[in-house]
């Protein structure tokens, strides 16, 4: 059995892998997140770094991926972690692999980009 937080690593993954251009095959999500994980931002790259103008997500899909990294973010919270607000989640399509860099950084809702 996986950890809560692998699970939910997996179904940001593959939740990743389906709103990106088809020929993806490196994905990047940058994401800020409040330490209340009610409020967050994205963006979205592949492929040595083609921007989000090439995924197809709704508003509604943003939502719930802003659900699944508040759950993440949450359940390490949880288990005695201090609250991520930045998250740098790459998937390898090719290697079936994904990997997740997390920040502590404060203030991170400032206009512009997020790299």
């Amino acid at each position: 059995m996986e950890s809560k937080d692998i699970e939910i690593s997996k179904e940001v993954g593959k939740y990743l892998y389906s709103i990106a251009p088809e020929d993806a095959k490196i994905i990047l999500m940058i994401a800020v997140l409040s330490p209340e994980g009610d409020v967050g931002r994205f963006e979205f790259y592949s492929n040595n770094g083609v921007a989000e103008s090439n995924f197809s997500i709704s508003d509604l899909e943003t939502e719930k991926l802003l659900d699944l990294i508040g759950e993440h973010q949450q359940f390490m919270v949880s288990n005695n972690q201090p609250a991520w607000t930045r998250c740098e989640f790459t998937v390898n399509v090719d290697a079936g692999k994904f990997s997740m860099e997390l920040g502590y950084e404060a203030d991170l809702f400032k206009e512009g980009s997020l790299r």
